[in-house]
């Protein structure tokens, strides 16, 4: 099963009953996040899906989260085979500033499984400054990767698959990412930093959020303008009334639209060049 110019949906395991009805659209798919991730790909392969199938861990975030030199888990990779995981993902924690020896480890331990994705869920300045060392640790190991930004400023974006990820996931496919995955929620959205600090505007946990694709962005429901939606959950209504929506409804908007947009990328004859100009005309109706 090809994980190739997929657009996957991130979910959380206690969304396994609703999760087949927001990546049932051609070139989706579906990562469970959670301990149990595997546990919901065995319930969703069960019932017949056949589509693309991931489980992240996530030990990597919030404020109990574990550094990348932790060990990795032999039992959650051959769980994840075991289920019908598309590919196994490892367990990795978290790569903070500078910590060359958390990326190393979680590279070097990966090496030891054949087709294991490492996931890499790396502080903001690795994609910026540091991108050269990414880069080249990566190349050098020739494992595959997926990586998982924490929030920071805007950065250029890299040939390498995202988790946890909003609009920077189709940014991604954009530039060469075999795939990535856009989070259900806020929460699956962003890999935020630890200790958070509630300001910014950071919206966490399930704050209902609808994408927009004249923006590229997600918008919480209560700020939605007058605008209309002709996906088919919206039918032409104006988008403001899916601040009176259920959560179902506007994750279902979501990943129509983001499909809509998905299939207008792999149709482009040069992907980067039509994600800026898409990314241009945004800047002008933010």
């Amino acid at each position: 099963m090809d994980l190739r110019d997929r657009l996957l949906v991130q979910v959380s395991v206690r969304d396994v009953y609703d999760a087949v009805a927001l990546a049932g659209h051609p070139g989706s798919g579906l990562v469970f996040t959670g301990q149990a991730g595997h546990d919901a790909v065995r319930m969703v392969r069960r019932s017949g899906y056949d589509g693309p199938l991931l489980a992240d861990r996530r030990r990597y975030a919030g404020s109990a989260r574990v550094r990348g030199t932790a060990r990795l888990s032999a039992d959650w990779i051959a769980d994840q085979v075991e289920s019908g995981a598309t590919a196994p993902l490892t367990d990795s924690g978290y790569i903070g500033k500078g910590d060359h020896e958390a990326l190393h480890a979680i590279l070097e331990q990966a090496a030891q499984w054949d087709g294991v994705i490492a996931v890499l869920p790396v502080h903001a300045r690795w994609v910026a400054e540091d991108r050269p060392v990414l880069l080249r640790t990566v190349a050098g190991y020739g494992t595959p990767v997926a990586l998982v930004v924490e929030d920071g400023p805007p950065y250029r974006p890299l040939p390498f698959p995202l988790l946890s990820a909003g609009v920077p996931a189709l940014a991604a496919l954009a530039h060469g990412a075999e795939w990535a995955a856009v989070g259900v929620r806020e929460v699956l959205r962003h890999l935020y930093p630890e200790p958070h600090e509630a300001s910014g505007g950071w919206r966490r946990g399930g704050a209902r959020s609808a994408f927009v694709p004249e923006r590229l962005a997600f918008v919480p429901v209560e700020r939605l303008g007058a605008g209309t939606c002709g996906c088919s959950t919206c039918h032409g209504r104006p988008l403001r009334e899916l601040a009176r929506a259920e959560e179902l409804e506007v994750n279902t908007h979501n990943a129509k639209v983001l499909h809509r947009l998905h299939h207008r990328l792999l149709r482009a004859t040069q992907r980067e060049r039509w994600w800026r100009e898409l990314a241009a005309a945004a800047a002008l109706t933010a």
